[in-house]
């Protein structure tokens, strides 16, 4: 049984690659789905590791651009080319699990990448705005803080103004 360190990952099955996981730390396991190809081989080690929930939502969202999922987003279904109907399928469970809130953030773990995923969001927004839906639609009140596409704001928020009433109207001129 292989270690994930001592395994020759070009080499090795996808058994091998599966039984090496399942022996990594969470850590690890996260470093894999920010480094693992995907390509036919690495398919099942995908779907193991987008079940894992020691994957942090950057994780996830770096997996998820890393499949480059703008080439298939507007295509129908149907028209997905058969060798690349097992990719749009992992990034429909991929995205299902993102905006459910399956993966947490972790502040130690940023998104590589994070400008793809702001393009992203800017981009389905303009699509709603056209009566246009894509495939896969993130949800950016999950998803924004990790793209700093929702703003952060530092300090307290200044309490609204109240409209004095006509009581206060009359006093005010006297107290002042």
């Amino acid at each position: 049984m292989p270690s994930l360190a001592r395994i020759d990952w070009a080499a090795a099955t996808a058994e091998e690659r599966l039984e090496a996981l399942r022996r990594a730390t969470d850590r690890q396991v996260c470093a894999m789905s920010r480094a693992v190809e995907w390509e036919p081989g690495s398919y099942e080690v995908i779907r193991w590791i987008s079940a894992q929930i020691c994957v942090d939502l950057g994780s996830a969202l770096t997996l998820f651009h890393n499949a480059e999922p703008e080439r298939f987003d507007k295509v129908p279904r149907a028209q997905v080319p058969p060798a690349m109907q097992p990719v749009c399928a992992q990034l429909d469970a991929l995205c299902q699990r993102i905006n459910a809130g399956f993966y947490l953030p972790d502040p130690a773990r940023k998104m590589i990448g994070p400008d793809r995923l702001a393009t992203w969001l800017e981009n389905q927004a303009q699509d709603a705005r056209l009566g246009i839906e894509g495939r896969w639609r993130l949800n950016p009140a999950i998803v924004g803080p990790m793209a700093n596409a929702l703003p952060v704001r530092a300090g307290r928020r200044k309490a609204a103004a109240k409209e004095k009433s006509l009581l206060g109207r009359i006093f005010s001129p006297l107290t002042a």
